[in-house]
């Protein structure tokens, strides 16, 4: 392919400029997307004297006392974090596979009103369903309870799960399906062997979008978590700031500590994140 081709007839002295313009504004959004980042890193390592000297940048010497102060508070609601994150997850994948799995496999009476009524669920502001769910949370008698964030939480999340789940599975080829029932294999057998393989990327999408929303939920934590021992990570770092004597230093020293799960877990999943939403 001649480069004409490949530059729609464009010379490469005409699109020079276009090339430094397209460069110069992707590195313009790189700078204000990462450098809240780089702020919260470096403010974490400062003391309350260097925050005022050097409000922007990095200040020497690293000040890694801040860590070592909020490290207990701090794992405490890394751990929660993990325990509620992980049983939603568990949930919220099996509804997810299973309703996605009959929507997009199966033909039944009344499929596409259902499916759209579940649909609708998208469109209800979070924030409009806290008094109920709170009223049925506190009628049921399991306020302040790993199960107070973890039942809301899947209900919310299996709706788009499912709906994400459907779209893979109508794309998927029928003929590996009747292939495995000429076999022989039962439904369980096509689920497990044939279904769920094949839907690991969106799953995984599912996983990643699931953990997110948990993770950074601050509001609903809140109003069912009176005990703060029990408080995930979003709102346990709100413990940090104080009234009085704010030290900025171990505040953001805690936000780093909290969001760095995070960061790792979309630095090593990205990819497949990815492949799951190109896969719909």
């Amino acid at each position: 392919m001649s480069v004409n081709k490949l530059t729609g007839g464009l010379s490469l002295r005409q699109l020079r400029p276009a090339i430094v313009i397209s460069t110069l504004g992707l590195s313009f959004f790189a700078i204000i997307t990462w450098y809240p980042l780089v702020f919260m890193v470096a403010t974490s390592l400062k003391t309350r004297d260097q925050f005022f000297q050097n409000f922007w940048g990095f200040t020497y010497p690293f000040d890694w006392q801040n860590y070592v102060d909020v490290w207990p508070r701090a794992f405490q609601g890394i751990q929660n974090s993990l325990l509620y994150s992980s049983l939603t997850l568990v949930l919220t994948l099996i509804f997810s596979l299973l309703g996605g799995y009959a929507f997009g496999r199966f033909n039944f009476a009344g499929k596409n009103f259902i499916f759209l009524a579940i649909l609708m669920l998208l469109m209800v502001p979070g924030i409009v369903t806290i008094v109920p769910l709170f009223v049925l949370v506190r009628q049921l008698g399991i306020m302040n309870s790993w199960a107070a964030l973890v039942l809301p939480w899947t209900g919310f999340e299996m709706v788009f799960g499912i709906f994400l789940m459907r779209l893979f599975f109508e794309k998927l080829p029928h003929e590996l399906f009747d292939a495995a029932r000429v076999e022989g294999a039962g439904e369980l057998k096509v689920l497990f062997f044939v279904a769920i393989p094949l839907a690991l990327p969106g799953l995984g999408s599912v996983a990643i979008l699931d953990i997110l929303f948990t993770w950074n939920d601050l509001v609903w934590p809140l109003v069912t978590m009176s005990d703060q021992a029990n408080l995930p990570a979003g709102p346990m770092a709100m413990l940090f700031r104080g009234s009085e004597n704010v030290d900025y230093g171990a505040i953001f020293a805690a936000y780093v500590t909290l969001s760095a799960p995070l960061v790792i877990l979309f630095t090593f999943f990205t990819r497949q994140f990815l492949r799951g939403i190109e896969g719909i």
